[in-house]
Order: structure tokens, then C-alpha cells, then sequence
């Protein structure tokens, strides 16, 4: 079937405009998809009209799925779907209405994290709700030597933000949710196992400390890294359509929600959510 692929912007990200994804792309047809993706960093599939049962089958062909902690945010009969929604049932949110508040990679936290995610808008809002992408290898390229050497070779040690008392989130992780996702290590700089490209992986919302170092002296050197890669020169913002399914690199590429709007009444911000499964980082 006959497709464009339009870069989004400079610093990351594409729109494919022609393909159905409620039906099975041939071989051809996916590989160049799947390169895109590794080009882009961030691919965008505009005026999908997809099931539970559809997103899952082309997510996991890229690789098997991997599930969010918070059992309770899936979709019942479809549990590799989770819900991204600032909808209420009974006075309750039928999803996480809160995902993504500060910069991370999506299951940075897991020993083997996240390779990609994708993200199905069913409703959006007049305005509000945007995502950022920012590269990590632009950022990584761009750290100034002082920065670059304090960071060589260290290590992260990375918590699920829901499973961190000193962070707010509207739902938390069960007692049986948060044994079940202990700590981490990764490196901070990591390799990227397809492109060979190093990119920045260390994310407020999931790296706490550095591995090795006292708490001053981690602290004020994730705080300049971080405020190193929220720098605008790296970042994409990317305002939702309803039919959009976005794919993301988890693996160089972190993101961020505006939630400004969450207590509004009037949000209405409605997503499906599926997870690529990664292995370990280098």
C-alpha cells in the first residue's frame, strides 16, 4: 500500500501518512517501517482506527510485550493494554491519569527495560495533554567534558517513580506491585544494541542516585545532567489527534506528559498503551 513518511521536525520524529495498522503490513513494508523507526526515533501513524487486539499484533512484532506494574490500569480482556486515561467510573480513575510527569524512558526500572512503546489517542482534548520527546543522542553528543566525565562509566540506580515515597502520584503501587519492582542499576550513558549509537539514559522520574557516589555528590550530578537533556534544542512537542498511534525508542529517546489540565473536569485525555519488552542495557 502506498505511503509518505514526513520528518516531524529537526531534532527527531516522523508521520507516516497510508498505512492501515488494523491490517498485517507484508515484509517489505515493515522492515522499512521498523528502519524508520531507528532513523526517526519517533514515528507517528496518523488516522488509525485499531482494536485492543490490533495494536497488540503490531506491537509484538517487534518483540514480545512487556506489562506495567499498576495490574489494576489494564484493559480486562486485552491485559497486555494499559490504560492512560483521565476518565472516572464510580468517582474512581479507570486508568493512570498520571502518567509520565516528569522526563523518563518507559520501564527504565525493569532489569531488562522497555525497547519501545506505543500509544493509541481515542479521545483528546480541545488543548493540553501534549507529549515531548527529547533525544538522548543529541544530548549525549552535546555534554559539555565536565559533565561527560563525572558521568563515564557510572552507574544509575533506578526505582519506579510510583514506588518512590518522596514522589506524587495519583495511583501508587500495591504492596505486592512495589516488591515486585525493586531497584535497578544501569548505565548511565548506554549503548544502543541496534544503532551502536550512546545515548543518555539516566531520567528524573526513574534514576534516584548514582551508583558508588554519596547523596550530595549524585544528586548534583544528576540535577546538571538532567538539566542538561531538558534543553529545547533536543526536544519535540507533539500535540495529539484522535487516530494517532506514536512509537517511541525507549532506548534513546525519553518523554514527558503536560498534565496542567489533569484536575480539570473538562480533560478528557483517553489512551491505549503497548510496551515492547527490551534486554539488558549496555
Amino acid at each position: 500500500m502506498p505511503y509518505d513518511i514526513r520528518p516531524l521536525s529537526d531534532t527527531l520524529g516522523a508521520e507516516i501518512i497510508g498505512l492501515d495498522l488494523a491490517q498485517p503490513l507484508d515484509d517489505a513494508t515493515f522492515a522499512a517501517v521498523r528502519q524508520a523507526h531507528l532513523d526517526h526515533l519517533v514515528l507517528v501513524f496518523r488516522d488509525q482506527r485499531l482494536s485492543p487486539q490490533n495494536q497488540v499484533a503490531f506491537s509484538s512484532r517487534f518483540g514480545p510485550l512487556d506489562r506495567h506494574p499498576v495490574t489494576d490500569a489494564v484493559l480486562p480482556d486485552c491485559p497486555d493494554v494499559l490504560v492512560l486515561s483521565t476518565k472516572r467510573k464510580n468517582g474512581a480513575f479507570i486508568g493512570l491519569p498520571d502518567a509520565g510527569p516528569m522526563w523518563h524512558s518507559d520501564l527504565a526500572y525493569r532489569e531488562h527495560p522497555a525497547l519501545g512503546t506505543m500509544l493509541y489517542a481515542l479521545e483528546t482534548p480541545d488543548y493540553g495533554g501534549d507529549t515531548g520527546f527529547a533525544n538522548m543522542y543529541k544530548a549525549c553528543e552535546a555534554l559539555p567534558k565536565h559533565l561527560a566525565d563525572a558521568v563515564a562509566g557510572k552507574r544509575a540506580v533506578f526505582l519506579a517513580g510510583r514506588n518512590n515515597k518522596n514522589r506524587s502520584f495519583r495511583k501508587g503501587l500495591t504492596k505486592v506491585e512495589k516488591d515486585e519492582t525493586p531497584a535497578v542499576t544501569h548505565p548511565i550513558i548506554r549503548t544502543h544494541p541496534e544503532t551502536g549509537r550512546q545515548s543518555i539514559f539516566a531520567s528524573p522520574q526513574h534514576a534516584v542516585a548514582i551508583e558508588g557516589l554519596d547523596e550530595r555528590e549524585s544528586s548534583e550530578i544528576l540535577t546538571a545532567l538532567f538539566d542538561h537533556t531538558a534543553q529545547p534544542d533536543f526536544i519535540y512537542h507533539h500535540k495529539w489527534r484522535v487516530g494517532d498511534l506514536t512509537f517511541w525508542d525507549n532506548r534513546c529517546v525519553q518523554h514527558i506528559a503536560d498534565l496542567s489540565r489533569i484536575d480539570d473536569p473538562a480533560y478528557i485525555r483517553h489512551m491505549h498503551r503497548t510496551t515492547i519488552g527490551g534486554g539488558p542495557v549496555e
